[in-house]
Order: structure tokens, then C-alpha cells, then sequence
């Protein structure tokens, strides 16, 4: 039974409220992470036991090969790149007082001629800032102590966040193992009128999460691996925060560019004072963002349609302001979810009879061989799609009061029973007669 646009639309909307129910509800409930986490591994290890089923080997080979690869990458982070991190800001801390007097001599001068350029101007600013610091320093202190105080707290939790894990490692093996059983018992709870659109619908979070994972992610990491190894190679100061935090902010175009190469900038002049060594950090985000546009984004992404990097940044500020790390985990998935949703819906919407209303009737009056008529016809559907037009088309040599009436002018459109345009006419002034017919507003 086929589903009307209608349907279509409440469908999607309930969709949509769905997944971000869910989203709220597993961010939202302890109890419910692990489970979130064991669904996220399964879904990762699913093609790979896909693959050793069709080789006749058990599935659950897939899910410890993620995992291996999971606890591989936290190993390297934990044993060797944050101790490295941790090392690299213990030496910046103990180069701030040399940079500190660096900057003083660099921006002394400065601001002596602007204070006596601008003598009001920068007495005010002066005040401002003062104001500003004298305010907020005090605070730090409390904040500081609270931070410490959450961090012990943590520390407490350790046994029940070890055990979380454990318990998710549990239900993602067996999720892995069962699968495809998952997956038909859901397909068994849906609507059969509704089937195939809900099925469309979670094909394409499929494929938006795979495009996003596999091109924009890979894509930031790449990145983040290019700018701390060659700041590295230059010599420049914190290689190691400022190239993975350019990484990570390089999935919003250009942002990641502007942070990191202004980081890096600012460090490497304190640092050697002298304009060589920034030249060379700039050189290295410079050659970073050829790669990147001629070999990684064509390689990676392709044509792909993935999440857009503001929708990501967006989801991932709003998860982890609203749920803290689970919310941060579950953004991207549920932002997945909501995008896809969201633009099925408005698809529909926009088909939908209280979005279009009844359709005007419009005629069309063309003949054969007519280079005008092709024109029109090239860019009429478009139009007429946007402001509801059933257009029917009719060759005027097929009758003759229609050739005597329309044959010198074709072509000939008329809208309720009004002549809209005739002869040579483009899109532009064709949607200006038509708001003027339908009672349209002008631009």
C-alpha cells in the first residue's frame, strides 16, 4: 500500500522526535551508556564480521579486532601521547617568564606610541582591561579547587566506570555476534505500509555516518598528524597541543587553518625571535592544506554527502554542554539522525497539499521545430514546480482556432485562463508574471 506525502511527513517528524529522544535518553541515563558504547563497537566491528562470516569464520572475530584496534589507539594516547603533551606544557610553563618579557619588549613600544597617539582611546581601553582582570582573576581560584575537587571525585568513581566498560565490551561482543538476528527483529516491528521508507530513511544515516567517519574524520586526523609532525620538524613550541587541536578544529573549514597557523605563529616568534622559524610553522599548515584539498578530501570524501562541519561543531557543543562526555559521544550519531530526518521531512513537506495547496492549471502552447518553445520548456518545470503549476502542454497544429489564436506567438502560457508570457522569455521574467498572476509577493 503505497503512503502518501502525508503520512510521509508524520512519519519522519516522529522519527525525528524518536531519535532525539533517544539521543537525550542514552546521554542522559548512566545506566543506558554502556549499552550506547556496546552499540557503537558492534556497529564499527559490523562489516568486518560481515566479512569473516562470508569466509565461514565466527563473527565474533570482527568485534576483537576493533576492539584490539580501540585499545590500541588508547594505549598510544595514554603511555605515549599524553605523557608527551604533559611534558611539552611543562616546559612551556617554564619558558613563560621568558616569553612574557619577550612580548613586553616587543609590545612596549607599541603601546607607548598608541598612548600617545591616542592618549583617551587607550586610557579607557587600559581601564576596561584592568577592570576585566581584576574581576575575573579572583574567581579562578575557586574554580580551580572545584575542578580539583571533581577530579578526586572521579577518581572515586574509577570501579564503577571500569565496570561500565567491562559490561559494554559484553554487550557489544554479543551484538556483534547477533547482528544481523538485531537487525531483522527490528525490521519485524515496523509497519509494513511504512517499511520501505523507514528503511530508506536508516540507509541514509548509514551511509551520512560512514561518509562523515570514514572522509571528515580521517580527513581532521590526517591532518592533526601533518601539523604536529611538521611543527615539530620546525622547532615550534606545544607541536603537540597545537597540532592536534588544529586537527580536531579543521573539521569547520578553515577554522582549524586560522587557530593552528595563529598558535603556532605567536609560539615560534617568542620562542626564537626571529621570522624564520614562523615562516617555516606557516609553511607547513600551507603545504598541510594542499594536501588536503588536492589528496585527501578527492580520496577520502569524494562526492559523498557527510554531515556539514557547522552541524557537527553545533551537535558536539550542545551534546557536551547539555550531557558532558556522553553527550559528546552520542552528537555526531544523533545529529546523523536528525539530519537525515530532518531534510526527508521537509522533502515531504514541500510535496505535501498544505504546503503546495491545490495545483493551479496552466497550459502550455507550443508546435513543433520552435527553438523558443525548447527554451521555455528547459527551465518551465523548475518554475512551475515552485509556485504549483499542473502544467499541460498542447501543440497549437493540432487545432486549428489554437494555431490562428496562438500560432504567431508561441510560445504561449496561460494561467488561469491569462495570458502569462508568449514568444522570447527567460526564468527571471517568468517568475515575475506569475507572482503578479497568483498574487505573489515581489522580491
Amino acid at each position: 500500500m503505497p503512503v502518501d506525502n502525508s503520512q510521509k511527513l508524520r512519519l519522519f517528524l516522529v522519527v525525528g522526535a524518536t531519535a532525539l529522544l533517544a539521543g537525550v535518553v542514552f546521554a542522559w541515563s548512566k545506566p543506558l551508556f554502556p549499552l550506547l558504547i556496546g552499540f557503537f563497537l558492534a556497529y564499527l566491528a559490523h562489516p568486518l564480521a560481515s566479512w569473516f562470516a562470508r569466509h565461514r569464520l565466527p563473527r565474533i572475530l570482527g568485534f576483537a579486532v576493533v576492539l584490539l584496534g580501540v585499545l590500541g589507539v588508547m594505549a598510544v594516547v595514554f603511555l605515549v601521547f599524553l605523557p608527551a603533551v604533559v611534558h611539552e606544557l611543562s616546559a612551556a610553563a617554564a619558558k613563560l617568564p621568558t616569553w612574557q618579557e619577550v612580548l613586553h619588549e616587543r609590545l612596549e613600544p607599541l603601546f607607548a606610541d598608541a598612548q600617545k597617539r591616542y592618549p583617551e582611546a587607550f586610557a579607557v581601553v587600559s581601564e576596561k582591561v584592568t577592570a576585566y582582570f581584576q574581576e575575573k582573576l579572583p574567581q579562578v581560584a575557586p574554580r580551580l579547587a572545584a575542578w580539583l575537587g571533581q577530579v578526586v571525585l572521579s577518581s572515586l568513581s574509577l570501579v564503577s566506570t571500569l565496570l561500565g566498560l567491562v559490561v559494554a565490551l559484553v554487550i557489544g561482543a554479543y551484538l556483534t555476534a547477533d547482528f544481523p538476528k538485531f537487525l531483522t527483529t527490528l525490521r519485524l516491528l515496523i509497519p509494513r505500509p511504512v517499511l520501505a521508507t523507514v528503511e530508506a530513511v536508516v540507509l541514509e544515516v548509514h551511509q551520512v555516518l560512514g561518509a562523515f567517519f570514514r572522509g571528515q574524520l580521517l580527513v581532521a586526523l590526517a591532518l592533526a598528524l601533518m601539523y604536529t609532525g611538521g611543527l615539530a620538524l620546525v622547532g615550534a613550541p606545544l607541536a603537540l597541543v597545537v597540532g592536534p587541536l588544529a586537527g580536531l578544529f579543521s573539521l569547520v573549514p578553515y577554522l582549524g587553518l586560522v587557530v593552528g597557523a595563529g598558535l603556532a605563529l605567536l609560539l615560534t616568534l617568542v620562542e626564537h625571535q626571529d621570522l624564520l622559524h614562523p615562516g617555516l610553522a606557516l609553511l607547513v599548515f600551507v603545504v598541510a592544506q594542499n594536501v588536503e584539498g588536492w589528496i585527501l578530501t578527492p580520496k577520502l570524501v569524494g562526492r559523498g554527502v557527510g554531515l556539514h562541519p557547522v552541524w557537527v561543531l553545533v551537535a558536539l557543543l550542545v551534546g557536551g554542554e547539555l550531557f558532558g562526555i556522553a553527550g559528546v559521544v552520542v552528537a555526531v550519531p544523533v545529529a546523523a539522525a536528525l539530519r537525515v530526518v530532518l531534510a526527508k521531512a521537509l522533502a515531504a513537506y514541500r510535496a505535501s497539499k498544505l504546503y503546495r495547496g491545490e495545483p493551479v492549471e496552466a497550459v502550455l502552447y507550443v508546435r513543433p521545430h520552435c527553438r523558443l518553445c525548447d527554451e521555455l520548456k528547459a527551465f518551465l518545470p523548475s518554475v512551475a514546480d515552485f509556485y504549483g503549476l499542473a502544467v499541460r502542454e498542447v501543440n497549437v497544429e493540432e487545432d486549428p482556432d489554437f494555431l490562428s489564436r496562438y500560432g504567431e506567438k508561441v510560445p504561449v502560457l496561460v494561467v488561469a485562463g491569462r495570458e502569462v508570457v508568449w514568444g522570447k522569455v527567460t526564468a527571471g521574467e517568468l517568475a515575475s508574471k506569475l507572482r503578479e498572476v497568483l498574487g505573489g509577493a515581489s522580491d
